[in-house]
């Protein structure tokens, strides 16, 4: 990956320079053609050099052996962790999630789609026509053509997949086809931005009567002071005054009257603000007559869509109108399909690339620094921002407009499917080599033993300050250099079922000391443990909206999947009792979709990432370690569920693809700040306030684990 200063001869570019000291440049030359229009498809094993005096087509091992960075930005991209082989002419092992992450991010089949073509779904659709869940069923002319029906449905109801947010991008021609489908959007011009302007406060979940009241409540409040103002006028026997002078007049001398109008002036102030956002969920085609909202009324509908909406946009949010979300909404909408194609850009750089580095540490107020072999100091760079500016620069994407002109070359071109691009990227730091000493460290944060509730039940703070973090740090020229620092999850008080079948709560530790990353998982699968209740695995699908919603097994928190209680990519935390033994204590590192929780919740002590990083990092380790490609890791389960007198069925036939480290990479998990009273975890079983057990329960009693 280092970047040579000069390039190896090419015939091509020879001819192109000594036409150019033949023909000068025009003095006002029109916008140049870009490199890859005029000459038809692609082939194999070509790219698209860009940033060098000749751009153009050449070999890829021509732009490699000239120190260019190849960039797949095809629509068969899938990032490193997802391959079947570790080169051209490496073993091929099928990756069982591959196919279903392109098929994602090309917005292909919908994940209900991909639902439907396992056995789980197959039956869940059999067993709403009132038919048998069964294989047998599956197989019969009456079950094909239920599950065939089925299948059309949601074709049919497609809609965008909006996986950003979760780890899943979407491709180049997706992202096209939503600024076509923008384009066509006359609505666009009568949003109401200044009335999202005008709102600086938030609005969350509502239900449905505290919409509805809130609702009148603005409504009756604005008829309120227009008939006041109506009542002054007549009594003044004159209308000089604006409205403003009349609420002046009016509230002057009477508290109580100010009071109820500076209500109705920040209800209509809000009430325009969700008709605004309404109005542009609706333009977006996320809000329709489907949707069952009412205008003005921020129900479940507008905060369903308006997290789609957030997802579109990688906003990490929760469907509530304020914040980054309020802002991005008075955007138009080519600068946040601007943000997306950048967005795009950053995913495959870095994967191609081989780096990590975000900025995470170079911040705060004491940046990470090291030093090269002369002793100089420098920061540790934002590598995934400077590579991505000097690609952008190579296309010359400098703006939305430019973003456009080339979406629309490649579609012209027809080059989506062999799409790449070759150019002279920013030199690495010197600690990089393919062999890297790395390490990570998790700190616990502040940690809190004592049980959150005081006697009477009533929760108890337990504030933190110092919230958990992972960082990987990289061991060169006798220093420990950080090279990302992000937020992650530690265990605490939660939830878990006893074999009577009643809800405790039980401390869930994460393990403290040094472990080892031997083994990382793309597209691992959860397994639920014996004792689970089936209505816990139960979720509702609806997989045909004209015949509503049916009930399956949730196959996927089980995975493989971005949903899966393990993300996209895990790795397992052993802790080494010998020299070739290794002990499991059920402790991860992973991915999560639950993006929103990591911020400030907990799990059940394992150390979950935003999808999207748990894919860098762990991409980013196979990049600069030795390992060994495993593949697949069968798996024979088969069990079923009764529950409401049916049964449901569900098999595991993987584990994950499996990569084995050689040597592992150190994880140190420190004790972090033990706050409170007690300082160590307590292990039995404690009641939960205001439930009863009954008069013969005992907390002591062992239980099985319930998951993740």
């Amino acid at each position: 990956m280092m970047m040579a200063c000069t390039h190896p001869p090419s015939p091509k570019r020879d001819a192109a320079a000594a036409e150019s000291t033949t023909k000068p440049s025009p003095v006002q030359p029109a916008p140049p053609p870009l490199p890859w229009e005029g000459e038809g498809e692609m082939t194999e094993g070509e790219t698209i050099v860009l940033g060098t005096e000749h751009p153009g087509r050449e070999p890829m091992d021509w732009a490699s052996s000239a120190g260019l960075l190849n960039v797949e930005l095809n629509d068969q991209w899938a990032p490193f962790i997802f391959s079947e082989s570790d080169g051209p002419k490496g073993d091929v092992k099928p990756n069982r999630y591959r196919h279903a992450f392109i098929a994602l991010a090309n917005d292909w089949e919908s994940p209900d789609e991909i639902f439907l073509a396992s056995s789980e779904g197959a039956y869940a659709v059999l067993m709403a026509a009132g038919l048998p869940g069964t294989e047998e069923t599956a197989q019969s002319p009456q079950g094909k053509r239920v599950i065939a029906e089925a299948g059309r449905a949601l074709r049919l109801q497609r809609e965008p997949n909006f996986l950003d947010a979760y780890g899943i991008p979407p491709t180049f021609n997706v992202l096209l086809k939503r600024i076509e489908d923008d384009e066509t959007r006359t609505c666009y011009a009568n949003l109401d931005l200044a009335g999202l302007a005008a709102f600086d406060g938030t609005v969350t979940f509502q239900g449905r009567v505290q919409a509805h009241r809130e609702y009148h409540e603005a409504t009756g409040d604005a008829a309120w002071v227009d008939k006041q103002i109506a009542k002054a006028k007549e009594a003044a026997g004159t209308t000089t005054r604006d409205r403003d002078g009349w609420l002046k007049f009016i509230a002057a001398d009477d508290a109580k009257a100010a009071a109820r109008i500076e209500r109705a002036r920040r209800g209509q102030v809000r009430l325009r603000a969700i008709q605004a956002v309404q109005a542009r969920l609706v333009c977006e085609g996320l809000l329709s007559s489907r949707s069952k909202h009412v205008e003005g009324h921020f129900d479940l509908a507008t905060n369903e869509a308006l997290a789609a909406w957030e997802r579109k946009n990688n906003i990490f949010g929760w469907g509530f109108l304020g914040g980054e979300t309020l802002a991005a909404l008075q955007r138009p909408p080519l600068d946040l399909h601007f943000d997306t194609f950048r967005r795009i850009l950053m995913e495959r750089v870095a994967d191609a690339a081989g780096i990590l580095e975000d900025g995470s540490v170079s911040g705060g107020a004491k940046p990470a620094t090291y030093k090269d072999t002369a002793g100089v100091q420098h920061p540790v760079p934002n590598l995934i921002a400077e590579y991505t500016d000097a690609l952008m620069a190579g296309l010359g994407a400098r703006t939305p407009d430019d973003m456009l002109r080339i979406m629309n070359a490649f579609k012209t071109q027809g080059i989506g499917n062999m799409l790449r691009v070759a150019f002279p990227a920013p030199k690495l730091p010197p600690y990089y080599s393919n062999k890297m000493d790395l390490s990570v460290e998790i700190d616990r944060g502040d940690v809190w033993y004592d049980f959150p509730y005081d006697e009477s039940g009533k929760p108890i703070a337990q504030p933190r300050v110092n919230f958990p973090s992972l960082t990987l740090f990289v061991k060169w020229n006798k220093q420990r250099i950080p090279l990302c620092r992000w937020r992650t999850t530690v265990g605490s008080w939660r939830s878990e079922m006893r074999p009577n079948g009643k809800v405790y709560f039980k401390y869930k530790n994460s393990d403290v000391g040094p472990r080892v990353w031997k083994d990382i998982v793309a597209g691992p699968v959860w397994i639920p443990p014996e004792g689970t209740p089936a209505k816990d695995l139960l979720t509702r699908k609806m997989l045909n909206r004209d015949a509503g919603s049916v009930t399956a097994v949730n196959t996927d928190v089980m995975g493989p999947g971005y949903e899966s209680a393990y993300g996209l990519v895990m790795a397992i935390h052993h802790w080494k009792r010998g020299k070739n033994t290794f002990y499991d204590n059920q402790i991860r590192t992973h991915g999560s979709v639950d993006y929103t929780s990591i911020a400030r919740r907990f799990s059940h002590g394992c150390h979950r990432l935003v999808n999207s990083r748990a894919v860098r990092l762990f991409d980013f380790l196979l990049r600069h370690r030795a390992f060994q490609r495993v593949g697949n890791v069968p798996l024979t389960i088969r069990r079923h569920l009764d529950y409401e007198g049916k049964q449901y069925h569900y098999a595991l036939g993987t584990r994950g693809y499996y990569y084995e480290l050689s040597p592992p990479v150190p994880v140190v998990v420190t004790e972090g700040r033990i706050m409170g009273k007690v300082k160590r975890p307590i292990e039995a079983y404690l009641p939960k306030p205001g439930v009863d057990y009954g008069p013969s329960e005992e907390a002591g009693e062992s239980a099985p684990e319930v998951g993740p």
